[in-house]
């Protein structure tokens, strides 16, 4: 019998799902991934200093990411909650780093 070790193992499926600076909104999308087992993390990105002089007015973005495997039940979801585009960003691209 062969054991398997998990730490060998590198599954990269991640994918970043959609992009939120509302923080009301982010817990209304958190609320439904979690009540519908779509697991996630959160990637926080500070702005930067020409998005808070010329009108983001300073709010921190938070990435939501998902597995890619749960991304068409994760997009209706989303499309449940009737949120308008500038309150959520689709990105929809795979995660560039590996975080173990």
């Amino acid at each position: 019998m062969t054991d398997i070790s998990f730490s060998d193992v590198k599954i990269h499926n991640e994918i970043e799902f959609c992009v939120v600076r509302d923080p009301e909104i982010k817990m209304k999308i958190e609320r439904a991934f979690l009540n519908n087992r779509i697991s996630y993390y959160e990637k926080w990105e500070d702005p930067s200093f020409f998005s808070r002089l010329f009108g983001d007015r300073g709010r921190a973005q938070c990435t939501l990411c998902i597995n890619s495997m749960q991304a068409d039940k994760a997009g209706e979801l989303l499309e449940s909650l009737h949120l308008d585009k500038e309150q959520v960003e689709m990105v929809m691209k795979r995660v560039d780093r590996t975080y173990f």
